[in-house]
């Protein structure tokens, strides 16, 4: 009986036997030796997966798809009906894989869950205790490490549509080729259970636990130094005896804000009106070059080998980072702390720039066409009104080639409502409530509201970088911002009361896609957090019981000496599906979450003693 082909018979000898292969094939040569021609990956799992519908007389049609991948040109590359006419035979093979259900979701009953059954105050000493820990571990430059952890299965969605989108949509030829390859052990991993089960398993809840944890690719990156300055802050202003922690929280809370508003910080001018304005970046580097995210030399070298190299700030950190600058100057103020001036005159430094008019310059149906999304994965969307994830910046190549788009450019509502939040807490200082700057935000304001009145929030599918859960729960946090505004600000910003409609059906989600439903801790947390900033009612009705009922029968789930498990808080759906996430992630957000709990549930089981143990 013929053996049906795998991944070598395919590709060993175009790429690694083309006599001149072009610069782009040259790279291509390079990623294949290190990614799909490692040994471990070979010998043990890919090898073994045969494609159930490629016989070896189908071989050189792929073989000559490969081929042509090795000898094209950097302009090739840039040709959109190019790579179409080429990779159509690898966008026919992804349409052909059936996906797993891999969430495990029971129905479940909030009603029985009852706030006495939940010692909330045990639940915070753990992560405090876990947080203080892992600061401590290295005193001379102290994080909370991130990791990356990729997964060979690749995306779900990712069908012959999005495959050729994002090959389209990218301009560096090195994320196309490593695009290219992981979409191949797609191909062939999907078809084959027996290999699949050692990568990916079914789970309980929404987002996927992190495992092989050998493989992660820690780091350290501004976008989650300002999510763990806000819980942390959350956490201090939740309940007046937490003024405890102060001296240990604020030296913290500083270097997190530092990093993100100094360290990550770059110099851009907008495309339109050549505005000069500071961004932040997760990939900072010094004046030598030498990058600043906590990389190991071998994960930095491997980034810079698959196209990761170079970075351009983005929207999303940028204005996650302005909000965390007005927070703490806020809460300083309000706290009248002695802390550390020349960061204060940082935060009052970039929030002292047109933030709405740099922002409105990106904006999807505005009064620009500069840096429009390049990648459209994000399905189904009405982008009108949206702000794409990358700000503006020029890379050139070895040839001498520019390129804006190195990365691609798209449209996740995650980032846009971090976007609207920020501007809402700087308003008065920004002007956001009046003329150009208003208009921007009613379009802002009407794209968020078209993704919840049309249910298409609900679409994992509609994201890049979070799911679902994680849209609710920005929606809450920015729900406590709108509710700062006065009457005659909300008059100005939301007429037709677009937010208290988009509440109710954030609501409805959180009670019963979520609580209805199985969850993990990492769920529990978020559904817990966006209730209580939502303002649920009635409160006590079990609801977000049932929320906090998870994260206490989990306690003691995670390993290292960490109260629960690493968790999928983000990711990234191409080149392939990476999550990120870590323990120490977790138990940030569950602080947050029980800390919010405890001040609106106002109970005894939830009430925290006077001090927690050291």
């Amino acid at each position: 009986m013929t053996k049906n082909a795998n991944l070598y018979d395919i590709c060993d000898n175009p790429i690694l036997k083309t006599e001149s292969p072009s610069t782009p094939g040259q790279n291509l040569r390079l990623i294949y030796k290190k990614t799909i021609g490692h040994p471990a990956l070979k010998y043990f799992i890919l090898k073994g997966c045969r494609h159930p519908s490629i016989n070896f007389e189908q071989i050189p049609i792929y073989q000559s798809m490969m081929q042509e991948a090795m000898q094209a040109s950097t302009e090739q590359w840039q040709d959109k009906q190019w790579i179409t006419s080429t990779f159509q035979p690898l966008a026919h093979l992804l349409d052909t894989i059936e996906n797993r259900d891999w969430q495990i979701r029971d129905s479940s009953n909030p009603s029985q869950a009852k706030t006495s059954q939940i010692d909330c105050h045990v639940i915070i000493d753990a992560c405090l205790q876990d947080i203080f820990r892992v600061w401590n571990q290295d005193k001379n430059d102290p994080w909370f490490p991130v990791g990356a952890q990729v997964q060979l299965s690749g995306d779900d969605h990712m069908d012959g549509k999005n495959l050729l989108d994002v090959l389209q949509g990218v301009g560096s030829y090195e994320y196309k080729n490593i695009t290219l390859l992981f979409a191949l052990i797609r191909c062939f991993l999907m078809p084959n259970p027996n290999r699949l089960k050692w990568f990916r398993k079914p789970y309980r809840g929404i987002c996927e636990p992190m495992s092989a944890r050998f493989s992660w690719i820690w780091h350290r990156i501004a976008f989650s130094d300002v999510n763990f300055f806000e819980h942390l802050l959350v956490f201090l202003e939740s309940n007046a005896a937490h003024r405890q922690y102060n001296e240990r929280l604020i030296p913290i809370l500083e270097n997190l804000l530092h990093y993100s508003l100094s360290t990550s910080r770059e110099w851009l001018t907008t495309p339109n009106k050549h505005i000069r304005h500071p961004a932040i970046t997760c990939l900072p580097v010094d004046a030598k070059g030498k990058q600043l995210c906590r990389l190991s030399d071998s994960s930095w070298q491997k980034k810079r080998d698959l196209g990761f190299g170079d970075y351009v700030p983005d929207t999303d950190t940028t204005f996650l980072a302005l909000a965390m600058a007005k927070k703490w100057i806020n809460f300083v103020q309000k706290e009248n702390l002695q802390v550390d001036r020349s960061l204060l005159d940082e935060c009052e430094s970039m929030l002292a720039f047109p933030w709405v008019e740099i922002i409105a310059e990106y904006q999807v149906g505005g009064s620009y066409e500069s840096n429009l999304p390049t990648i459209k994965l994000a399905r189904p969307l009405d982008y009108d009104g949206a702000v794409p994830i990358w700000f503006e910046k020029a890379f050139t190549d070895t040839d001498g080639n520019i390129h804006r788009e190195v990365l691609g450019n798209e449209i996740c509502p995650g980032h846009n409502l971090d976007i609207l939040d920020s501007i809402l807490i700087n308003r008065r200082q920004w002007h956001a409530l009046t003329g150009e700057n208003l208009i921007f935000l009613h379009k802002l304001l009407d794209f968020h509201f078209r993704a919840f009145v049309s249910d298409n929030f609900r679409h994992e599918s509609a994201f890049i970088y979070y799911l679902p859960e994680i849209y609710t729960y920005y929606l809450g946090r920015f729900y406590q911002t709108y509710r700062t505004l006065s009457a005659e600000e909300r008059q100005l910003f939301d007429p037709e009361r677009k937010v208290e409609t988009m509440r109710e059906i954030a609501l409805q989600y959180c009670k019963d896609d979520l609580i209805g439903q199985t969850l993990n801790v990492f769920d529990a947390a978020l559904a817990v957090s966006t209730l209580v900033q939502l303002e649920y009612e009635p409160k006590q009705d079990g609801v977000i019981s049932a929320g906090l009922k998870v994260i206490n029968d989990h306690l003691g789930e995670g390993g290292n000496g960490h109260p629960f498990k690493a968790y999928e808080w983000n990711r990234m759906r191409h080149p392939t599906r990476i999550l990120v996430g870590s323990e120490i992630s977790t138990s940030l957000f569950v602080l947050r979450a029980c800390s919010e709990a405890q001040s609106y549930l106002d109970s005894k089981a939830c009430a925290f003693p006077e001090s927690y143990p050291s």
